[in-house]
């Protein structure tokens, strides 16, 4: 009794340790892993004369945080005479850090090829260049942008009573739907004065057949992938209306 209590111990031991230990180790074995924003074009092209110009600024965007985060949700253990089940689950956060391109560059060259191809101005960004007092111009604001996705540790400890604290784990990983949250202020100004204004908010889930992963590497690739195509497809949705709202404002003109 006294020995089986003995083996008791050192599992639990061994299962909190490796549980204190995941989330900052994923954490810093994801810095490295990169992946692309993209836009796709898919709106008809404007075909007929382009009269009005506007002036893109600078996007401001102070919400996105710099690095990717790894969070710990909780963990389940399922406890049996000769193994146990552990399940652990962390919530990824994607960061700057983990995009080739930052989001607000990203930004500013999707509304710049949308409203370029299926509306009747042309945008234009902002340079060095003295502006017409009568320059309309384009501000934008990144309100909120976060996306997530919970990645799932399932880890078997066995115990093999053939030698004293022999122990052998088996683990794989299962990545869930990443989710984007987004929230984007638009507003035209001519001379300091605001001819239209509109905040775009979306929450954007992304829909990929899930499958265990066996490599970590593996999974954590998979983590950014997927919350990166995701924020695309958020903010396809944004700049599209973006788009489509100036274009009729301007056709009204």
């Amino acid at each position: 009794m006294k020995r089986i209590k003995e083996i008791l111990l050192f599992i639990f031991l061994i299962i909190i340790f490796t549980s204190c230990q995941t989330s900052k180790s994923i954490q810093r074995q994801m810095q490295g892993i990169q992946s692309e924003l993209f836009y796709e074009l898919t709106t008809p092209v404007y075909s007929e004369n382009i009269n009005n110009t506007i002036y893109l600024s600078h996007i401001e965007d102070s919400v996105s945080i710099s690095y990717t985060t790894v969070e710990k949700k909780g963990s389940k253990v399922f406890p049996f005479i000769f193994y146990n089940h552990v399940q652990n689950k962390h919530e990824i956060t994607l960061g700057n850090s983990s995009l080739i391109q930052p989001y607000n560059e990203f930004l500013m060259d999707a509304l710049l090829a949308q409203c370029n191809r299926s509306t009747c101005f042309e945008l234009k960004e902002i340079d060095d260049a003295v502006l017409p007092d009568s320059a309309l111009i384009l501000e934008v604001k990144v309100n909120k942008n976060r996306t997530s996705v919970d990645l799932i540790q399932r880890e078997i400890l066995c115990f093999i009573p053939i030698t004293w604290y022999f122990m052998v784990s088996f683990t794989d990983w299962n990545v869930n739907k990443p989710v984007s949250w987004l929230e984007i202020s638009a507003r035209l100004i001519q001379q300091e004065k605001c001819l239209w204004e509109e905040t775009y908010a979306v929450t954007k889930d992304f829909h990929y057949k899930q499958q265990r992963i066996a490599l970590p590497f593996l999974a954590y690739e998979i983590c950014i992938d997927n919350m990166t195509e995701c924020l695309s497809y958020a903010t396809k949705d944004v700049v599209e209306n973006i788009s489509q709202n100036l274009h009729l404002l301007m056709l009204a003109r």
